[in-house]
């Protein structure tokens, strides 16, 4: 055993990974500065307002994505050391800064009616159009880190979302020497960090992807892959963000601030499966042979159990001295932060299982049918708990769908290796 993990720990993949994880929690970490002294500054209805309308930018994006995130990575991992992806990146940055333009445009044009109808609030209708700049910023900055994901250059992929955090934190403490930080400020801020990252990174990008010509046999690879890989990833942050939405539908704005805060707090295990499937991803949408697939899941899986488990139990006490940071009106946030955690430890231990269905045995529509039926359980889940439990309710449900989404996909992955 000790031998195994050894080996383990000699491989590029955890050589990658501590790349990718040391990247991610630097950048989580001045992030959560951000998120944690806007909560301080704001109190807990404009951080409600603020918080609402970020989940409202990161729904936005994931629909405006089409896919095209895992598309990049997907063309750019085949073909390593050549060329053939430029079509590729050059139709996925098209199509961002088109559909990103669009979304503004609605966001602009229809900022009352989003508020009363889709939100419930109407406090928030006059930063939407402030919200569809953000979204445009989001598209582009993802399409870099994208990029460098697909391309392995995992260095520049956690140095520019570290960097771009820590623009965002310096920026912040700037104006607060000027003005009065509210939720309209910290939108400001919030956009700053993805649109100067962008326009930053784009010295590192490859400097042809404009020049290239693409084809109509190009664009339909592209789209074939995406459809599907657009579906689930629209689902899946539909799941992911239905609770916000459906405790600002229950509970007042102070309640969803609160939540907000627990659910920031235990972010940092999303952004770590984001740190260990930037090299999974990429593994396993580079192999071709089914044994060495399943060897490199075995050891995927023990070192993302590891590694979550350690994070969840470290967080635990540094919840409680961000609680004693924030506040007293933000004391109540850490019950559902537990179950959040527990709910998000399970989700990034089975990173790689995920990533394998998806990557290698290239079942995109799996995930968006699970999706929908996540989305639905914590719909129905959430409209019977929250009214009678509040932001606990809104935790619970969460974990509910969570060990649903698992369930279901270790029982796929089975399906598919047996099969295999």
């Amino acid at each position: 055993m000790y031998k195994k993990i050894i080996n383990i720990l000699n491989t590029t993949t955890v050589r990658q990974s501590f790349i990718t994880v040391v990247s991610t929690f630097l950048a989580a970490g001045l992030g959560a500065v951000f998120y944690l002294a806007l909560a301080r500054v704001m109190g807990p209805r404009e951080y409600g307002i603020f918080s609402l309308i970020l989940t409202l930018i990161t729904l936005s994006v994931t629909v405006a994505e089409l896919g095209m995130s895992q598309g990049i990575i997907k063309f750019a991992a085949k073909s390593l050391g050549g060329d053939k992806h430029l079509p590729y990146l050059k139709l996925a940055l098209l199509t961002k800064i088109g559909v990103g333009i669009i979304l503004g445009l609605v966001l602009w044009l229809f900022p009352k009616i989003i508020a009363v109808s889709l939100l419930h609030q109407p406090d928030v209708a006059p930063l939407l159009p402030l919200a569809g700049l953000s979204i445009l910023g989001v598209l582009l900055f993802g399409y870099s880190i994208s990029v460098f994901q697909g391309l392995q250059k995992f260095l520049l992929w956690g140095l520019f979302q570290t960097g771009a955090n820590l623009i965002r934190l310096i920026f912040m403490g700037l104006s607060a020497l000027f003005v009065r930080i509210n939720s309209f400020w910290g939108l400001v801020l919030f956009a700053s960090a993805p649109i100067t990252g962008f326009f930053s990174s784009w010295f590192f990008l490859p400097r042809r992807t404009l020049q290239v010509s693409v084809s109509s046999n190009h664009i339909k690879q592209f789209w074939d892959f995406s459809k599907w890989t657009a579906a689930f990833t629209i689902t899946s942050s539909i799941a992911a963000r239905l609770d916000m939405f459906l405790t600002a539908r229950f509970l007042d704005l102070s309640q969803t601030g609160i939540y907000a805060l627990a659910a920031i707090m235990a972010s940092f295990l999303p952004q770590l499966s984001s740190a260990i499937g930037a090299v999974t991803a990429t593994k396993f949408a580079s192999f071709s042979d089914h044994s060495h697939s399943q060897k490199y899941l075995r050891k995927a899986l023990l070192f993302s159990v590891g590694v979550s488990l350690t994070v969840a139990l470290t967080l635990i006490p540094t919840a409680l001295v961000v609680i004693r940071f924030t506040g007293k009106d933000f004391s109540v946030s850490f019950a559902p932060f537990i179950i959040l955690l527990l709910s998000l430890a399970i989700f990034t231990s089975l990173n790689p299982i995920r990533d394998s269905i998806l990557y290698f045995y290239h079942r995109p529509q799996f995930f968006f049918w699970t999706g929908l039926a996540q989305a639905l359980i914590l719909i129905i889940a959430g409209g019977l708990l929250i009214p009678a439990f509040g932001i606990m309710g809104t935790a619970v449900s969460v974990l509910i769908s969570h060990i649903f989404m698992a369930l279901a996909c270790i029982w796929q992955y089975q399906q598919l290796s047996k099969k295999a």
